[in-house]
């Protein structure tokens, strides 16, 4: 019974060889399931032992694991050693596994990795790169918006229009309104007596140079021609002056300043009749200018407050007369006035203006507004504010008994026009 095993034994590892060694067959031939080992039997004498199995060699990447079951098939008697290099051009040694075969020791490979070697797995690649932040893939499995991620200007389209702010576009780069602006120009006023030859034009160039962002310099040179019986041509008083604008509020700027004239037009040197229709022109306001033999003092307060389109402006402007030659009375005289405008750059409005004159009931030069203790105005009138230029027009219509009532006794009209400098 011993001998017969042992024949059986011989005989499959001979077959096993055998077809291993064969090179014509491309495919592993699974072997049969195992069997529980035969009982141990001792060999008879003179019979070598069967050499150790070959350890298994590390399968490829990609290639089918070793079944962990399949029991190891000892080669041959007489077989050359695993790993023996073959000969030179000649065929594998018997014993060794056909290209693409797999080796009986690593036994079968599972049911479903059994393909033929052309069908085989590929071998293993590099991970894909990771999809760049523009490409299609962008915003898949990451935020839709990566913050490092440089954008154009325009990426989410023009920014919006700033808000405006309050008295945008009325209001120059100090932030002074466009009428108290920096400027250099021409002042004139006519006047006309309706039931008489008597009639009166004023002409004053004057400058508002900024000295800061809400400083100016004041400069007026007056000029007056008088048509009575004759033309008389006068200069009146220069004044040299200054004003500071202060921004009281949003809405609200306020003008504090002051001026000093030039006793120019003197009482001996003209006749009353060349200066008195002169300053009627403008209903007496800025009287000084043309009233002879004296040194004006001149103080100013000024209010603007804008309400939309709507413009506020009030003015308090006291002035001291200090005699001088023959003249030996001081005078004081009070201007006012308080106006309406509707619209900045193109607007128009109603000007009211009055002249308080408390003590001229006694006056030490001839003068025709003489015993004349007030003197009221109206001005309806129309400006246009540009960047560069202005225009303001109107016509004076004075109530005061001498010159009034208005259209009908005497009428006056004002025109302005300028460059500005800031």
């Amino acid at each position: 019974m011993p001998r017969r095993i042992l024949v059986l034994s011989s005989l499959a590892c001979l077959a096993a060889s055998t077809l291993a060694a064969s090179p014509s067959v491309a495919q592993p031939v699974s072997p049969a399931p195992a069997t529980s080992p035969a009982p141990a039997a001792s060999s008879p004498a003179g019979t070598p032992p069967a050499p150790p199995a070959p350890a298994a060699t590390p399968p490829a990447p990609g290639a089918p694991q070793p079944s962990a079951t399949a029991a190891p098939v000892p080669p041959a008697a007489g077989a050359p050693a695993p790993g023996a290099p073959p000969g030179p051009g000649g065929p594998p040694p018997v014993g060794a596994p056909a290209a693409g075969a797999v080796s009986p020791a690593e036994g079968a490979p599972p049911a479903d990795a059994a393909a033929p070697a052309a069908e085989a797995a590929p071998p293993a690649q590099a991970a894909p790169p990771a999809a760049s932040p523009g490409g299609p893939d962008a915003g898949r499995g990451r935020a839709a918006f990566d913050p490092w991620i440089a954008l154009p200007d325009d990426a989410f389209g023009p920014p919006p229009p700033p808000t405006p702010a309050p008295g945008e576009g009325t209001l120059n780069r100090a932030n002074i309104p466009l009428g108290r602006r920096g400027a250099i120009g021409v002042e004139t006023s006519s006047f006309t007596g309706g039931d008489s030859d008597v009639s009166g034009l004023a002409v004053s160039l004057f400058a508002r140079m900024p000295f800061s962002g809400h400083t100016f310099l004041d400069v007026r040179v007056p000029f007056g021609l008088a048509i009575d019986e004759g033309t008389d041509a006068v200069l009146g008083n220069v004044t040299f002056g200054a004003h500071h604008i202060v921004h009281a509020g949003q809405r609200l700027w306020l003008t504090v300043g002051g001026a000093v004239g030039l006793a120019t037009l003197s009482g001996q040197t003209h006749d009353h009749k060349s200066y008195e229709p002169v300053g009627a022109s403008r209903a007496y306001w800025d009287l000084h200018e043309y009233f002879p033999s004296i040194l004006p003092i001149h103080a100013r307060l000024g209010a603007e407050a804008h309400f939309g389109p709507l413009i506020a402006r009030a003015q308090l402007e006291p002035v001291l007369y200090i005699p001088l030659g023959r003249n030996e009375e001081y005078e004081l005289a009070i201007q006012h006035a308080a106006e309406i405008q509707i619209g900045h750059s193109i607007g128009g409005g109603l000007r009211v203006q009055g002249m308080a004159l408390p003590t001229f009931d006694n006056v030490g030069v001839r003068h025709a507004v003489a015993r004349n203790l007030y003197v009221l105005a109206l001005e309806p009138f129309l400006t246009i504010e540009r960047r560069l230029t202005f225009i303001r027009t109107g016509l004076l219509l004075p109530f005061d008994e001498e010159l009034g009532p208005p259209l009908d006794h005497t009428w006056g009209f004002r025109f302005s026009a300028g460059i500005r400098v800031d």
